[in-house]
Protein backbone atom coordinates (compact mmCIF):
# COMPACT_ATOMS: atom_id res chain seq x y z
CA UNK A 1 0.00 0.00 0.00
CA UNK A 2 1.20 3.30 -1.11
CA UNK A 3 0.29 6.65 0.72
CA UNK A 4 -0.58 9.65 -1.10
CA UNK A 5 1.90 11.81 0.58
CA UNK A 6 5.18 11.26 -0.53
CA UNK A 7 7.82 10.51 2.83
CA UNK A 8 10.28 12.93 4.07
CA UNK A 9 13.71 11.51 3.18
CA UNK A 10 16.07 10.55 5.91
CA UNK A 11 19.64 10.68 6.24
CA UNK A 12 21.73 7.18 7.84
CA UNK A 13 22.08 9.59 11.31
CA UNK A 14 18.41 10.07 11.34
CA UNK A 15 18.41 14.04 10.05
CA UNK A 16 15.64 14.87 7.77
CA UNK A 17 17.00 15.98 4.33
CA UNK A 18 15.09 19.09 3.17
CA UNK A 19 14.36 18.28 -0.69
CA UNK A 20 12.86 21.38 -2.14
CA UNK A 21 13.40 25.39 -1.81
CA UNK A 22 9.89 25.57 0.22
CA UNK A 23 11.20 23.08 2.85
CA UNK A 24 14.84 24.96 3.37
CA UNK A 25 12.99 28.42 3.60
CA UNK A 26 10.29 26.68 6.02
CA UNK A 27 13.21 26.01 8.36
CA UNK A 28 15.22 28.92 7.89
CA UNK A 29 12.28 30.62 9.34
CA UNK A 30 11.74 28.59 12.06
CA UNK A 31 14.80 28.99 13.00
CA UNK A 32 15.11 32.62 12.92
CA UNK A 33 11.86 32.65 14.99
CA UNK A 34 13.13 30.77 17.52
CA UNK A 35 16.58 32.98 17.36
CA UNK A 36 14.57 36.13 17.82
CA UNK A 37 12.43 34.26 20.73
CA UNK A 38 15.45 33.77 22.34
CA UNK A 39 16.74 37.47 21.59
CA UNK A 40 13.81 38.74 23.38
CA UNK A 41 13.78 36.84 26.50
CA UNK A 42 17.71 37.34 26.86
CA UNK A 43 17.25 40.88 26.84
CA UNK A 44 13.95 40.71 28.79
CA UNK A 45 16.66 38.31 31.49
CA UNK A 46 18.99 40.60 31.15
CA UNK A 47 16.81 43.83 32.24
CA UNK A 48 15.54 41.72 35.21
CA UNK A 49 19.11 40.89 36.59
CA UNK A 50 20.21 44.19 35.74
CA UNK A 51 17.07 45.82 37.86
CA UNK A 52 17.90 43.09 40.39
CA UNK A 53 21.35 44.69 40.50
CA UNK A 54 20.14 47.91 40.96
CA UNK A 55 17.79 46.99 43.72
CA UNK A 56 20.83 45.18 45.70
CA UNK A 57 22.90 48.54 45.33
CA UNK A 58 19.83 50.67 46.10
CA UNK A 59 19.08 48.50 49.47
CA UNK A 60 22.68 48.37 50.54
CA UNK A 61 22.82 52.09 50.07
CA UNK A 62 19.57 52.41 52.55
CA UNK A 63 20.86 49.64 54.89
CA UNK A 64 23.89 52.07 55.26
CA UNK A 65 22.11 55.38 55.69
CA UNK A 66 19.90 53.88 57.97
CA UNK A 67 22.59 52.77 60.03
CA UNK A 68 24.13 55.97 59.84
CA UNK A 69 21.12 58.01 61.00
CA UNK A 70 20.17 55.65 63.79
CA UNK A 71 24.04 56.15 65.43
CA UNK A 72 23.46 59.90 65.28
CA UNK A 73 19.52 59.56 66.42
CA UNK A 74 21.50 58.03 69.60
CA UNK A 75 24.07 60.93 69.84
CA UNK A 76 21.34 63.58 69.15
CA UNK A 77 19.05 61.92 72.07
CA UNK A 78 21.96 62.31 75.00
CA UNK A 79 20.74 64.34 77.63
CA UNK A 80 24.69 65.54 78.66
CA UNK A 81 23.34 68.99 78.45
CA UNK A 82 21.80 68.09 81.79
CA UNK A 83 25.48 67.97 83.22
CA UNK A 84 27.09 70.81 83.39
CA UNK A 85 30.42 70.69 83.65
CA UNK A 86 32.16 71.75 80.24
CA UNK A 87 29.53 72.64 78.41
CA UNK A 88 31.38 74.93 76.70
CA UNK A 89 33.37 71.52 74.92
CA UNK A 90 29.63 70.21 74.45
CA UNK A 91 28.79 73.13 72.65
CA UNK A 92 31.65 72.81 70.24
CA UNK A 93 30.97 68.88 69.85
CA UNK A 94 27.89 69.49 68.99
CA UNK A 95 28.52 72.31 65.95
CA UNK A 96 31.08 69.56 64.74
CA UNK A 97 27.71 66.94 64.67
CA UNK A 98 25.67 69.51 63.53
CA UNK A 99 28.19 70.55 61.03
CA UNK A 100 28.91 66.15 60.12
CA UNK A 101 25.14 65.98 60.05
CA UNK A 102 24.86 68.53 57.20
CA UNK A 103 27.91 67.50 55.27
CA UNK A 104 25.93 64.14 54.68
CA UNK A 105 22.47 65.20 53.60
CA UNK A 106 23.47 64.37 50.35
CA UNK A 107 23.19 60.82 51.00
CA UNK A 108 19.73 60.88 51.25
CA UNK A 109 19.41 63.13 48.21
CA UNK A 110 21.30 60.74 46.13
CA UNK A 111 19.23 57.93 47.31
CA UNK A 112 16.03 59.70 46.74
CA UNK A 113 17.28 60.14 43.49
CA UNK A 114 18.18 56.77 42.50
CA UNK A 115 14.91 55.34 43.78
CA UNK A 116 12.41 57.94 42.51
CA UNK A 117 14.29 56.72 39.10
CA UNK A 118 13.44 53.09 39.78
CA UNK A 119 10.42 53.81 40.79
CA UNK A 120 9.47 56.09 37.52
CA UNK A 121 10.90 53.47 35.08
CA UNK A 122 8.35 50.89 36.61
CA UNK A 123 11.00 49.05 38.52
CA UNK A 124 9.67 45.67 40.10
CA UNK A 125 10.39 46.73 43.41
CA UNK A 126 8.72 50.05 43.40
CA UNK A 127 6.48 49.83 46.37
CA UNK A 128 9.31 48.71 48.70
CA UNK A 129 11.35 51.21 47.42
CA UNK A 130 8.70 53.85 47.86
CA UNK A 131 8.43 52.30 51.52
CA UNK A 132 12.10 52.35 52.34
CA UNK A 133 12.61 55.36 51.18
CA UNK A 134 9.54 57.34 53.39
CA UNK A 135 11.04 55.21 56.03
CA UNK A 136 14.55 56.52 55.60
CA UNK A 137 12.85 60.73 55.49
CA UNK A 138 11.08 59.85 58.80
CA UNK A 139 14.08 59.06 60.32
CA UNK A 140 15.94 61.94 58.72
CA UNK A 141 13.83 64.51 59.38
CA UNK A 142 13.67 62.67 63.61
CA UNK A 143 17.12 62.87 63.70
CA UNK A 144 16.92 66.74 62.75
CA UNK A 145 14.37 67.48 64.98
CA UNK A 146 16.77 65.46 67.82
CA UNK A 147 20.10 67.41 66.91
CA UNK A 148 18.10 71.16 67.05
CA UNK A 149 16.61 70.27 70.06
CA UNK A 150 19.85 69.26 71.75
CA UNK A 151 21.78 72.44 70.49
CA UNK A 152 18.54 74.53 71.87
CA UNK A 153 19.12 72.80 75.59
CA UNK A 154 22.85 72.91 75.22
CA UNK A 155 22.41 76.73 74.77
CA UNK A 156 19.78 77.19 77.49
CA UNK A 157 22.18 75.03 80.04
CA UNK A 158 25.01 77.11 79.46
CA UNK A 159 22.90 80.62 79.81
CA UNK A 160 21.54 78.74 83.21
CA UNK A 161 24.69 78.03 84.08
CA UNK A 162 26.51 82.26 83.00
CA UNK A 163 23.03 83.11 85.12
CA UNK A 164 23.75 81.09 88.44
CA UNK A 165 27.11 81.89 88.11
CA UNK A 166 26.47 86.01 87.50
CA UNK A 167 23.94 85.53 90.64
CA UNK A 168 26.93 83.77 92.72
CA UNK A 169 29.04 87.20 91.84
CA UNK A 170 26.06 89.62 93.08
CA UNK A 171 25.70 87.56 96.57
CA UNK A 172 29.35 87.87 96.72
CA UNK A 173 29.16 91.34 96.15
CA UNK A 174 26.16 91.68 98.47
CA UNK A 175 28.23 89.83 101.25
CA UNK A 176 31.02 92.01 100.89
CA UNK A 177 29.05 95.06 100.84
CA UNK A 178 27.12 93.75 104.11
CA UNK A 179 30.39 93.33 105.80
CA UNK A 180 31.71 96.53 105.23
CA UNK A 181 28.75 98.40 106.20
CA UNK A 182 26.72 97.20 109.42
CA UNK A 183 23.55 96.56 109.38
CA UNK A 184 20.94 95.72 111.41
CA UNK A 185 19.37 91.92 110.94
CA UNK A 186 15.74 93.28 109.99
CA UNK A 187 17.88 95.17 107.32
CA UNK A 188 19.94 92.00 106.30
CA UNK A 189 16.62 90.21 106.09
CA UNK A 190 14.79 92.45 104.17
CA UNK A 191 18.07 92.76 101.56
CA UNK A 192 17.93 88.74 101.36
CA UNK A 193 14.05 89.05 100.80
CA UNK A 194 14.88 91.29 98.00
CA UNK A 195 17.55 89.28 96.74
CA UNK A 196 15.52 86.46 96.89
CA UNK A 197 12.72 87.74 94.68
CA UNK A 198 15.32 88.89 92.02
CA UNK A 199 16.46 84.94 91.45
Amino acid sequence: MASAAPAKKMDPSGVKVLETAEDIQERRQQVLDRYHRFKELSSLRRQKLEDSYRFQFFQRDADELEKWIQEKLQIASDENYKDPSNLQGKLQKHQAFEAEVQANSGAIVKLDETGNQMINEGHFASETIRTRLQELHRLWELLLEKMREKGVKLLQAQKLVQFLRECEDVMDWINDKVLCYPCSSGEIAFICVQISILV
